[in-house]
């Protein structure tokens, strides 16, 4: 049998270009002006299943913000006390609003929506000077870190234009420079963030994050009484929602929202698996997208990132081409590789480590920029080397997960247990 290998050096070659490509718009400057912190009115939305071992630091923090902010935290059922946990903080600012059986654990959408609705019946309350324009809707998670200036660079990013309808914050994890294993994590939040998110500012086709996305209370309505689904990523969901009502959708870039990370493979699956089976939900949106008024470039990238999540998929065929070929069970060629080694055998040989690492060696500088730190010549063949390894064995893990889930009518919540983590949060 035999195998012709263009196939994957032709879509590879094309991810490649296309995050090349993001990567250098990354450069162009998003201004804003300096922020107005009355002029906006912040409601944050917290859903909290089972986090009382995080969410009292949460509530204690949320509270030392400088903005016109009510807090909501949403506790959907928990058994370990998260409820009195924010009972001790609840108070002007702080709010619990509690879900009970059966209502409760029904996902992370449906709770949003519950807290959403009793929210909308305490606007005239708590900003009665403010129009729908300036309240902003957020969400977060349950262990955050809310830095001041992340609200302040959200603020300017509203105040920057009108049609904006929604902002997303960077997200970052916590204890990066504690093990590898977080800091692999921190690198596929950051890099990504920083480098495909910012070039999205010009696209308007920035994706909305669980952590950190930010609404405008106009924009929201647009989506009904009930915005959020029940997709297992209801955030995608809801940044494609508001593309297709050709809502702007814009990215701060700079101060990220800080999370705690996972400790270990299996909860890491867990939720990676999660996000892969959401994603494939979220398919659904591409059609309203396509038939909406956005820019053409705005519906061909939000496509293209919502298909993106085949791409573990064609992974793991190449790796499974590669292996068979090695076996002897199939023959593979290349009409490429060998019109290029006309030019000298070193010449394919170094076309296909370029493509095999090119998403690395653009993650690792976009990492730098994006942490402000510079990685030493002698640690980055190392590092390119582990987040290869890391994201395949992962993201490859994840997506079998997902269709064995998606092939046997799994489609419940998956939550990712919270995890001891001995550092804290920091400014």
């Amino acid at each position: 049998m035999s195998v012709n290998a263009d196939i994957f050096i032709v879509i590879f070659g094309l991810i490649s270009l296309y995050y090349l490509v993001m990567y250098i718009w990354s450069f162009k400057k998003f201004k804003t002006p300096a922020p107005d912190h009355d002029a906006f009115g912040f409601v944050l939305l917290v859903p909290a299943l089972n986090e009382a071992m995080v969410i009292g630091d949460t509530c204690a923090q949320m509270k030392k913000l400088r903005a016109r902010l009510h807090v909501v935290v949403i506790d959907d059922g928990s058994d370990d006390g998260t409820g009195d946990m924010v009972r001790a903080h609840a108070g002007d600012r702080i709010h619990l609003f509690e879900r009970r059986s059966p209502e409760a654990r029904q996902g992370k959408g449906m709770a949003l929506n519950m807290a959403y609705a009793w929210a909308q019946t305490q606007f005239k309350d708590w900003f009665p000077d403010l129009n729908d324009d300036q309240i902003i809707v957020g969400v977060t998670d349950a262990d955050v870190y809310l830095h001041q200036n992340v609200i302040s660079e959200v603020t300017a990013a509203f105040q920057s234009a009108s049609d904006v309808g929604a902002v997303q914050a960077p997200v970052s994890i916590k204890g990066a420079n504690e093990s590898l294993w977080l800091l692999m994590q921190d690198i596929e939040f950051r890099a990504f963030f920083h480098f495909i998110q910012k070039a999205r500012n010009w696209i308007s086709s920035v994706a909305m994050g669980g952590n950190g996305q930010f609404t405008r209370y106009r924009a929201m309505k647009t989506l009904g009484d009930r915005p959020w689904s029940r997709a297992l990523t209801e955030d995608i969901d809801l940044g494609m929602a508001l593309t297709g009502q050709g809502q702007r959708i814009c990215f701060t870039g700079q101060t990220p929202v800080v999370q705690h990370g996972l400790t270990n493979f299996r909860s890491l699956l867990k939720q990676r698996s999660r996000w892969v089976q959401g994603h494939y939900q979220v398919w659904k949106r591409i059609g309203a997208l396509w038939r909406s008024d956005s820019r053409l470039i705005t519906k061909l990238d939000a496509t293209l990132y919502l298909m993106m999540i085949v791409i573990p998929l064609i992974l793991a065929a190449d790796y499974a081409v590669g292996i068979a070929s090695i076996f002897g069970w199939v023959y593979t060629y290349s009409d490429t590789m060998s019109w290029l080694g006309q030019f000298g055998s070193w010449v394919p040989v170094t076309v296909q480590l370029l493509m095999a690492f090119s998403i690395q060696l653009i993650f690792l500088p976009s990492y730098g920029r994006a942490a402000g730190i510079k990685i030493p010549w002698y640690a980055a063949p190392g590092l390119v080397a582990a987040f290869s390894i890391y994201t395949a064995a992962v993201w490859i893990a994840a997506s079998g997960i997902a269709f064995y889930r998606m092939a046997t009518g799994q489609w419940e919540w998956i939550k990712t247990e919270r995890e001891a983590i001995s550092t804290k949060m920091s400014a």
